[in-house]
């Protein structure tokens, strides 16, 4: 960049820090430095002077870690690659030294005018720091904990003399210790001894993260105000009664508060006025100098209001609430807080076994996943937030449990979960095997010791009650749980359940661990959790699960496109015997079993990952059905072991980390349909399911027997009613004898007006050898036409006009000149069945693309099981 250039950037954002109004904030996420600790011979007040000189400092990413810091300059190979992780130091190995970083950034004059304050804000550090400016430390405590903010008021530091710049300057220390990655979970465990996330030691999901993660990991700002400044301001809503959606309401209650800070050294006088659309509210405020207040208005009734509802059942309607503090005639300060009004509920059904989740007074039967980071690398962005929770709603799943291994997720993921209403579990950071469950020969400490982990029970509790003020507000977040499959320590745990969750929350539901007793009658054994393997689809209808169970998951290969991405071509190599190779096993690999092999020959890596899209369709609907098919009377819920993966892992996925959906991501969306048609694999009974809130009368059920080929074999209707959140049985599949060898069974769902709301296609076969049948397909050649809706949305008719079955239709879009995926792209459907004669038309959405990419340079491959590989562009 030239001279002119650089001052030209300076001015500009000078100019903005001069125009910020009281109440606004700049994000500081661009122009760092960074440099290795060690190779720095001066403090921070050094660094942070006005005459330092700097000298081989990296460009530094903020928000970021140490390591995609030094992988952004090419210090380190990309660690999602191959063996490529091994080549990178681990931390265990080097020393905290070698990932302790000094981060710096040059920050414009601020001209603060009379009364005004500036305050620096940090989101998230990893896992110590401390912090300077203009040669003096900030922060007169060191910061630990790696879910505990910061914000700090810098007034007293800032130069504002006649072209003055600031420097900002902060050294970040890993935790400590860092944890031996040897190979268990967790590590060796004593990870879980801070505050932090407890998978980058490894996990049998994920190889070990060598810096920890180290470093400014969340959003920097700065925040001007004027003498009082507005902080962590909650919506608490109470909805009396059982609701309905889309009915008028009756009254709902808010309660707004907020704390107040005093930043000067006088007292002061002012009102906090509370507005929610054309509605307003004040209360008058008078703070002592330095003080620090909570106010809260009386309770408000709001009439008719717009309920939250989860995902399926209504609108996840919004409201803003706007906050400012006001002193004659002045804005001190402003903030702006979305929230839903909606009530929370739980109750243990003793009859059932399993706790039931109430929203609105409606109980909901759930269904979900677990999820673990959106990146391991923390590469965080509201965008990919946004797409991977749309991607949970568009399989009908109606909540999300952010594992306890990992972190809070940032705001921004519990937004996008509120606006698809998708209901959030939060775990704290504890899990039974870092924290002491079970004996471990691979931890170092014994498991009392563990026990007792972390080391600093304060700053756990300090740290959740700042994460609880964080989230708060978010209709979305629906309980808290003290750890994955343990508590934490009895002290920890009697604060959060008798102090910390009354006092700063109070809205919802707090279990002590993921298995507890009172979210599950245990009677089968075990953890209360699992199995994670791969299934017979028939085992999830005949082997009893637990009444609620927080985790159970399959298989997860990705597309081929996918594997490309992670390894060499000359590591692409299916397993046989499903016994993997070295690459393979280093990116977890979970095995198959027979259930590809015994579809034929394994030709190449395309065959094996299109074959593997088969079996993850039938684990993950198959698993969803056998929980429906108990729903209420066995079952009150379920959550998929996990979602998805934050690196490139072989299993348990509905997505693969570059966004691509696979396989079980539409088998799992055909099973969880809130009006749905399925079929019980245990005794062949035809089910119709009502998730929804109303009665669904003069339902049609068509079943089909289809053979191979697309001849009908069999056709029979069913007629039923089905009562709201319950369903019925309608049949059997089977009227006389079971056809031989490959078939197909498809169940329409069809309403009053005969139209479809719902369909099933099944494939079966009468012996396992009846799976080779699929090499006998004759090809087919399907015709393809695609038209643009509006924007970036688009409508493919897909037409079978041959006399053979195209079967598990793959559709995908790619660059046209370097045929690589386009991700993320949303389908209404993906791996179709035509039969002859037969056409679908499927909505496409690519709104989520990067901004950047040039539709008209797009095309739309559709790749049937059998048969040529259809391209259509999107400019035709």
């Amino acid at each position: 960049m030239s001279k002119n250039s650089v001052l030209t950037v300076f001015f500009l954002f000078a100019f903005v820090f001069m125009g910020l109004a009281q109440g606004e904030e700049i994000l500081l996420n661009t122009g760092w430095k960074a440099k290795r600790a060690s190779e720095l011979p001066v403090d921070g007040t050094v660094i942070s002077s006005a005459d330092f000189e700097f000298y081989d400092w990296m460009d530094a990413q903020v928000p970021g870690t140490v390591l995609t810091t030094m992988l952004k300059n090419n210090k380190v190979p990309d660690p999602f690659y191959g063996l490529n992780n091994e080549l990178i130091p681990d931390i265990y190995d080097t020393g905290a030294d070698y990932y302790t970083f000094w981060f710096h950034k040059r920050l414009p004059k601020l001209e603060l005018q009379e009364g005004q304050q500036a305050w620096l804000k940090f989101r998230g550090i990893n896992y110590s720091a401390n912090v300077f400016l203009n040669g003096q430390r900030v922060n007169t405590d060191t910061h630990h904990g790696m879910f505990l903010r910061e914000k700090y008021l810098i007034t007293p530091f800032l130069n504002q003399e006649d072209g003055a710049v600031n420097n900002l300057a902060a050294i970040v220390h890993p935790p400590n210790p860092v944890g031996h990655a040897n190979g268990g979970q967790g590590g060796d465990g004593t990870i879980a001894r801070s505050v932090t996330q407890q998978f980058t030691a490894g996990w049998d999901w994920i190889c070990p993260i060598r810096d920890r993660n180290t470093g400014i990991w969340d959003q920097v700002a700065i925040e001007i105000t004027g003498p009082v400044d507005i902080q962590n301001p909650f919506v608490r809503s109470r909805v009396p009664g059982k609701r309905t959606p889309g009915k008028k309401q009756k009254p709902a209650f808010l309660t707004i508060s907020a704390e107040l800070v005093n930043a000067t050294a006088e007292d002061q006088k002012g009102v906090l006025v509370a507005k929610i659309g054309n509605q307003k509210w004040t209360l008058p405020a008078m703070l002592k100098a330095q003080e620090k207040v909570t106010l809260s208005f009386p309770e408000i009734k709001m009439e008719n209001p717009k309920l939250w509802w989860p995902n399926g059942w209504g609108e996840a309607n919004l409201y803003q609430l706007e906050l400012s503090f006001q002193q004659n005639n002045t804005q001190s300060d402003k903030e702006a807080v979305s929230f839903g009004i909606r009530e929370t509920g739980t109750y243990f059904d003793q009859e059932v076994g399993g706790r039931v989740f109430l929203v609105n007074g409606q109980k909901v039967f759930i269904k979900g996943g677990n999820w673990i980071a959106s990146d391991a690398l923390l590469r965080l962005s509201p965008e990919r937030y946004e797409a991977e929770v749309r991607m949970h709603a568009e399989m009908n799943m109606n909540m999300i449990r952010v594992w306890g291994g990992a972190m809070p997720e940032r705001p921004e993921f519990y937004e996008a979960c509120d606006k698809y209403g998708l209901l959030v579990w939060q775990d704290l950071w504890v899990s039974g095997d870092c924290n002491g469950r079970w004996p471990d020969p691979k931890k170092k400490e014994s498991q009392a010791r563990r026990q007792s982990y972390p080391d600093d029970h304060s700053l756990f509790l300090t740290s959740a009650i700042d994460q609880i003020k964080m989230l708060r507000n978010h209709p979305s977040l629906y309980l808290w749980c003290g750890g994955n499959e343990f508590p934490p320590p009895p002290d920890i745990n009697k604060q959060l359940e008798e102090r910390i969750f009354p006092e700063f929350d109070g809205t919802r539901y707090y279990v002590n661990e993921s298995t507890s007793d009172s979210i599950l009658r245990n009677t089968i054994g075990g953890n209360g959790d699992g199995p994670y393997g791969i299934q017979d689809p028939l085992r999830f209808f005949v082997v009893e699960s637990y009444p609620f169970n927080p985790e159970l998951g399959s298989v997860g290969v990705p597309n081929v496109e996918a594997m490309r991405k992670m390894m060499d071509a000359k590591d692409l190599v299916p397993p046989r015997n499903d016994r993997p190779n070295e690459e393979w096993r280093y990116h977890k690999y979970i095995g198959y079993g027979n259930t590809i092999e015994q579809m034929g020959e394994i030709k190449g890596i395309e065959d094996f990952c299109k074959k593997a899209q088969l079996v993850n369709y039938e684990q993950y609907r198959a698993l969803q059905e056998g929980f429906n098919a108990g729903m209420w009377n066995q079952y009150t819920g379920m959550l998929v072991w996990k979602n998805q993966n934050p690196w490139t892992a072989l299993r348990g996925q509905f997505y693969d980390v570059f966004l691509d959906q696979t396989g079980g991501f539409y088998g799992y969306q055909h099973g969880a349909s809130l009006l749905h048609a399925q079929l019980n694999l245990n005794d062949s009974t035809i089910c119709v399911m009502n998730q929804t809130l109303s009665d669904v009368t003069d339902l049609t059920v068509v079943v089909q027997l289809i053979g191979l080929d697309g001849k009908l074999l069999h056709e029979r209707t069913f007629k039923l009613d089905v009562e709201a959140n319950a369903y019925k049985n309608a049949g059997r599949l089977f009227e006389h004898e079971k056809p031989e060898g490959f078939y197909f069974a498809r169940l329409s769902l069809k309403n009053k007006q005969d139209e479809l709301i719902d369909e099933n296609l099944y494939w079966l076969v009468s012996e396992p050898s009846d799976w080779q049948q699929l090499d006998k397909l004759a090809p087919v050649n399907l015709q393809v036409n695609l038209k643009r809706t509006e924007g970036s949305h688009y409508l493919v008719d897909i037409s079978n006009k041959d006399q053979s079955t195209a079967f598990f239709i793959r559709l995908k879009i790619t660059d046209k000149e370097s045929g690589e995926l386009m991700l993320p792209a949303f389908f209404e459907d993906n791996y179709l069945t035509l039969f002859p004669g037969e056409q679908k038309q499927i909505a496409i959405d690519l709104s989520h693309l990067p901004k950047e990419v040039d539709l008209n340079k797009l095309q739309l491959e559709l790749a049937p099981w059998n048969g040529k590989q259809i391209i259509k562009t999107f400019n035709e």
